[in-house]
């Protein structure tokens, strides 16, 4: 299977040299930096044209949009975007393009800052075509915000009283993901309990589920890797990061990070047989908690830990 990767810049390339060298040690520090995958949208030698020679496409969360028009500059682009995608803010977005084939991935910015703006809301829900993202108000006051992805259907309550059974939140578009996917990772956290991985599990629909390693600078308290460059046949479908020998938890710095709309998993004690697993989905940086049981085919017992949180709870 052919993998595409975005050449993009790390967190590191970010920072002012002395902290850069810091941050690249091996020494633990107090605050967990995961993935930042950012690089700049065009250099500042080179200005935009003002009309690009080729159709853009734009590739973000599962979707392929065309841009309307050769004359929309990047940040027309974006604003154009954030129509759709709320979370792509100018403080928090940037654009990578691929002047070669005329694609547009944003990728996040890792930090996260709230927003009040106004909804538009159906009370039906829309008919094709259904936009990627939309708001719904139900019978009994409960506003949703849904969002589709090639993986599946995202949903979380963002206004009254309305609740959800615990799996209902995301539904499937895809088989579930292979036991050896979820075996393979494990495998590899285990055997290098002492840093952190982080694994994403990619579908491309000639060849099924796979495994892709990005290349990552990690040491015992952080990891932080590439971003891969997906397309309507290629794609992420969760991304899962270890926490080496310490429990598995979500972090303030995974929640910045994790905005994108998808599925997210982190191990904790890779040192022991059966390491701690722990996931959940993003609806747009709205979190649930998610059964592993429900997103991996096989029986993950004997692998890794699932319940461990409600064995913490009973021991207390």
């Amino acid at each position: 299977m052919t993998l595409e990767h975005q050449d993009q810049m790390s967190i590191f390339d970010l920072l002012p040299e002395e902290e850069a060298k810091a941050f690249k040690s091996d020494e633990p520090t107090a605050s967990k930096k995961k993935t930042k995958t950012t690089a700049p949208a065009a250099s500042k030698e080179e200005p935009e044209p003002d009309v690009y020679e080729i159709d853009r496409v734009v590739y973000y969360a599962g979707h392929r949009l065309d841009v309307p028009s050769r004359t929309m500059k990047l940040e027309a682009v974006r604003a154009w975007l954030a129509e759709q995608f709320p979370e792509l803010t100018k403080e928090r977005c940037e654009l990578v393009y691929d002047a070669e084939n005329g694609h547009i991935v944003p990728v996040l910015k890792a930090h996260k800052k709230g927003t009040d703006r106004p909804l538009t809301v159906f009370r039906t829900p829309p008919s094709d075509p259904v936009p990627p993202v939309y708001h719904y108000l139900d019978a009994h006051g409960t506003t949703w915000e849904i969002r589709q992805t090639q993986t599946g259907r995202f949903q979380v309550p963002l206004r009254g009283q309305g609740t959800l059974e615990p799996d209902s939140a995301f539904q499937a578009n895809l088989p579930k993901m292979p036991y050896a996917c979820l075996r393979d990772i494990v495998a590899r956290c285990h055997a290098e309990p002492d840093v952190e991985h982080l694994a994403y599990v990619v579908y491309d629909r000639r060849s099924g589920f796979a495994v892709l390693w990005p290349e990552q600078h990690a040491n015992a308290v952080s990891v932080v890797g590439r971003g891969v460059l997906e397309h309507e046949d290629f794609f992420v479908v969760a991304h899962i990061h270890s926490h080496g020998r310490l429990p598995a938890f979500f972090s303030s710095t995974d929640d910045a990070d994790e905005v994108r709309t998808g599925l997210y998993g982190v191990l904790g004690r890779c040192d022991k047989d059966r390491p701690d697993l722990l996931f959940r989905m993003s609806c747009g940086g709205h979190f649930r908690p998610l059964a592993p049981e429900v997103l991996f085919d096989g029986d993950l017992s004997t692998l890794v830990d699932t319940d461990f949180l409600k064995k913490t709870e009973e021991a207390r």
